[in-house]
C-alpha cells in the first residue's frame, strides 16, 4: 500500500482542522499533504469569487501528479466528495470518504433548512459566504463539547458560493469512471449535514467498507480515533 495520503478539508474549513488527523497518519509512517484549497486560508474572500469545483480539482490534480506514486486520499465533507473527482481522473492506492457529499444532489435534512434558508440567496447568485455562528454550532459541531465548539468556530472561513452551489445541486459529477479500488466510507450516525441514507448510499455506489459511528455527527475529524481506524484498515490493504 502506497505510503503517500493526500488529505483534504472541506467546505467553509481549511488544513489547520486536519491537524491532528495529519498527525496520527504521519505518526503510523505515512508522508500526508494537506493543502488549503484556494482562498480558504486568508479572511480575504476575494479570491473565493472565482472559485469553482473545477478550480479546486485543478489545485488537488497538479499536487498529485507531483507526488512520487499513486496518493491514498482522504477527503471531508466537501473534501469527501472532490476526492472522489480525483480518483476518477488519476490512479490512487485507496480512497476515503470522511462524513462525505455525494456526486449527486445533496438533500437537505429538515433540521438543517432553518440554518440553511438565510444562506440561499448568496448560494444562488454564487457569492462567497460563511455561515452564522449559530448554523456552524447546531449543524456541524452540535456534538462536541461547548468548549470545543467555542474554539472550533471562530476558525471556519468563507466558501465559494459557486463551489458550494455545484455541490447541492448535484452538478459537481465526477468527471471520469468512478474508484473502482480499494475504498472506505466513514459517517457520524448523528450527522446533521450528511444523512444516514446519503451515507449509505454513497457507500452502496462503491461498495466500499463502511464505518459508523452512531453517535458521531458531522465533525468527525475532531476525533483521532477515527484517524486511528483509518490507519487500521490502510494496513489492512494488499501492498500496492
Amino acid at each position: 500500500m502506497s505510503r503517500t495520503i493526500l488529505l483534504v478539508h472541506g467546505a467553509f474549513s481549511h488544513a489547520g482542522h486536519l491537524a491532528g488527523w495529519a498527525r496520527v497518519f504521519a505518526g503510523a509512517g505515512y508522508g500526508c499533504l494537506v493543502p488549503n484549497l484556494a482562498g480558504h486560508n486568508s479572511r480575504d474572500i476575494g479570491s473565493l469569487q472565482y472559485c469553482t469545483f473545477e478550480t479546486y480539482l485543478r489545485q488537488l490534480r497538479e499536487r498529485a501528479i507531483g507526488m512520487p506514486e499513486p496518493p491514498i486520499l482522504i477527503g471531508h465533507s466537501m473534501g469527501g466528495l472532490l476526492v472522489q473527482q480525483l480518483a476518477a481522473t488519476i490512479p490512487c492506492a485507496a480512497l476515503v470518504c470522511v462524513a462525505s457529499a455525494p456526486p449527486w444532489m445533496l438533500t437537505a435534512q429538515l433540521r438543517a433548512l432553518p440554518y440553511l434558508l438565510p444562506l440561499v440567496p448568496a448560494i444562488l447568485a454564487g457569492r462567497p459566504f460563511r455561515p452564522s455562528a449559530r448554523a456552524l454550532r447546531h449543524l456541524a459541531l452540535h456534538d462536541l463539547p461547548a468548549a470545543e465548539q467555542d474554539r472550533l468556530e471562530p476558525g471556519f472561513v468563507a466558501e465559494s458560493g459557486a463551489a458550494y452551489r455545484s455541490m447541492i445541486l448535484g452538478t459537481a459529477r465526477l468527471p471520469g469512471p468512478r474508484h473502482a479500488g480499494a475504498t472506505l466510507c466513514v459517517s457520524g450516525g448523528a450527522d446533521r449535514i450528511i444523512s444516514n441514507r446519503t451515507s449509505r448510499r454513497l457507500a452502496a455506489h462503491y461498495r466500499a467498507e463502511h464505518f459508523i459511528f452512531p453517535d458521531q455527527g458531522h465533525w468527525l475529524i475532531a476525533h483521532d480515533v477515527i484517524a486511528g481506524r483509518i490507519v487500521e484498515w490502510l494496513a489492512g490493504l494488499a501492498p500496492a
